[in-house]
């Protein structure tokens, strides 16, 4: 269910970002797309998993690793703003997902279930032949699964990812105005094959799906992988 939904997920990017205007991207010498690297800072201080980010682990100079706003497949910056911060420290992965987002929408209230029909983060770590598949809702509801070598995700496994949602809005209430949706998450390095060293690296992307009112569905992230690029890759500072 996962690989149709993300099949799904990459068809219908591929489609939305026609219309939008390219924008400059970093060319490898094969003439393709680079793959990104994000070096992820150790936390200088702590971080309380409460949705907000104001901890000193994630203010404390020189602050976290960013992704910067999500892309398009063709390389535009996608509408509704969507970004990622990453630190790292105490044997976790610390991520900070925010979504701007006009009507936030959420039906999934069970773990494990297909967060991917609604707005949701996606979160793919790759580690030789082994893939691991995060996937995180408005409410910090957590879907996960495991592969290998391509083949059939298993639901047993399970990320031991502690996750803090905060919205700026009401759930599935078309009648209002929604702002955003922060996911203060942090995923133990023992559960993606690391054990939390500097120098430790691993393959990365993430893709936030949302539909905003009266328009088409639109999916975007950083590091993903396409024809024209290979998947980013984060490394332990």
């Amino acid at each position: 269910a996962v690989a149709l939904g993300v099949g799904a997920r990459q068809m219908m990017t591929r489609q939305e970002g026609a219309q939008a205007p390219a924008t400059a991207a970093r060319l490898s010498s094969s003439g393709n797309l680079a793959a990104p690297v994000l070096h992820i800072p150790h936390t200088p201080g702590g971080i309380t998993l409460d949705g907000d980010t104001d901890d000193p682990g994630w203010t404390t100079p020189p602050g976290p690793a960013r992704t910067g706003p999500f892309l398009l497949p063709n390389g535009a910056v996608a509408r509704p703003n969507s970004n990622t911060r990453l630190v790292w420290g105490d044997g976790h992965l610390y991520l900070s997902l925010f979504a701007a987002d006009e009507d936030i929408r959420t039906r999934t209230d069970q773990p494990d279930g297909p967060l991917w029909l609604d707005d949701y983060f996606h979160l793919t770590f790759v580690r030789g032949s082994v893939e691991y598949a995060i996937d995180v809702s408005p409410r910090g509801v957590v879907t996960d699964a495991v592969r290998k070598s391509g083949g059939v995700f298993d639901y047993s496994w399970s990320s031991g990812a502690h996750v803090s949602p905060e919205l700026d809005g009401t759930i599935n209430n078309d009648k209002d105005m929604d702002e955003e949706w922060v996911i203060e998450m942090a995923i133990p390095f023992e559960s993606l094959g690391l054990k939390g060293e500097s120098g430790e690296r691993i393959g990365f992307s993430v893709t936030r799906c949302d539909t905003p009112k009266e328009m088409p569905r639109i999916c975007a992230g950083w590091g993903e992988v396409s024809a024209d690029s290979a998947r980013g890759t984060i490394v332990l500072d």
